[in-house]
């Protein structure tokens, strides 16, 4: 077996970049990579919600056992306020890409709407129905519930979602 020849590199030369690449990983932009981050995040959602279909499995189902899952990372179990918790929840969002267009953080009840989540021309590419793909948001109730509160939302037209968070009767 002959090792290549360093002196007229191939275009299977881990070195050498294809004349189709514009510039190379080490070349990108934070703000690059972010908005590259955050369509992947997407997309792997995505991508998750059309297997699940294809075995039907709901994505509400799917959603609460991720919230229970990521409701471990989010420490002790101690009663929060309604806009503490939505605050923390649209800020994972933005995150993923959405814009939040409102939000009224209070005590005892927190109001908010985003666009941008989930990305209708991504849901169109993996051919996911929004309402489905916008199933992750019941991940928020399982961590809400032992915080003392209650999580809901509604996906509206034009692919606005509403957040609404109570402080439950059992709240400190």
């Amino acid at each position: 077996m002959t090792s290549p020849s360093t002196d007229d590199p191939s275009p299977y030369d881990p070195n050498t970049l294809s004349p189709s690449f514009e510039h190379g990983h080490a070349d990108y932009a934070e703000s690059e990579l972010l908005e590259q981050a955050r369509g992947n995040a997407q997309a792997l959602i995505l991508a998750t919600v059309a297997f699940l279909e294809t075995r039907d499995i709901a994505a509400a189902e799917w959603a609460a056992a991720i919230g229970e899952t990521f409701s471990a990372g989010w420490g002790e179990v101690r009663p929060w306020d309604a806009g503490e918790f939505l605050d923390a929840m649209l800020t994972n969002l933005r995150a993923l890409g959405a814009e939040v267009t409102d939000a009224e953080l209070g005590v005892d009840r927190a109001e908010a709407t985003i666009a941008g989540f989930p990305d209708l021309e991504l849901c169109a590419l993996f051919g996911v129905d929004p309402s489905h793909a916008a199933a992750i948001h019941d991940a928020a109730a399982a961590i809400a519930a032992p915080r003392g509160l209650r999580w809901t939302w509604q996906l509206e037209p034009e692919g606005v979602t509403r957040f609404i968070v109570e402080r439950t009767e059992n709240a400190g």
